[in-house]
């Protein structure tokens, strides 16, 4: 049992000391609903961010929204801790929403995204961001201004 918990131990080590090396990235994002996050970094300066959610936390609502992202800046003010991180992408998005009366409604729009986060030390980073989109077959605001949302992802 020691020997497990050694070799869980060494492991964790070893991650956190290769931290600028991971390629892919899966978490939750919480705004306006709920979603799944998926990332493929391709280098340190760019990346394709998936998402799959329920808008609104009332289940009849679900999209999907893609972005490629670009890293604009990134500052090393607590190097103990972290590297902070400002990053600013665009995308598209697709959505299917139920109606008061029980029918279904498509969306098809643009999305982007700002992200201000911290990818910390260890293989987690967190992020606050905004992604508005904007629908074009229903002339609405997905998510509009309620485009908020605080990202935990575990990268690997």
């Amino acid at each position: 049992m020691k020997k497990l918990l050694l070799a869980l131990v060494a492991m964790l080590v070893v991650s956190g000391a290769f931290a600028q090396d991971y390629k892919n990235s899966i978490g939750l994002r919480l705004g306006y609903g709920a979603e799944l996050q998926y990332e493929r970094h391709f280098s340190s300066e760019n990346y394709l961010e998936a998402n799959l959610g329920l808008s609104g936390f009332n289940g009849r609502d679900i999209f999907v929204n893609a972005t490629y992202n670009w890293n604009l800046c990134d500052w090393n003010w607590t190097p103990n801790a972290g590297r902070w991180f400002l990053s600013a992408g665009v995308g598209g998005a697709l959505g299917v929403w139920g109606h008061d009366n029980d029918k279904l409604g498509f969306q098809v729009g643009v999305a982007g995204d700002v992200a201000f986060g911290i990818r910390f030390n260890k293989p987690v980073t967190l992020s606050l961001d905004y992604r508005p989109t904007v629908y074009f077959l229903h002339n609405a605001w997905g998510h509009g201004f309620y485009g908020v949302g605080l990202t935990c992802t575990y990268n690997f």
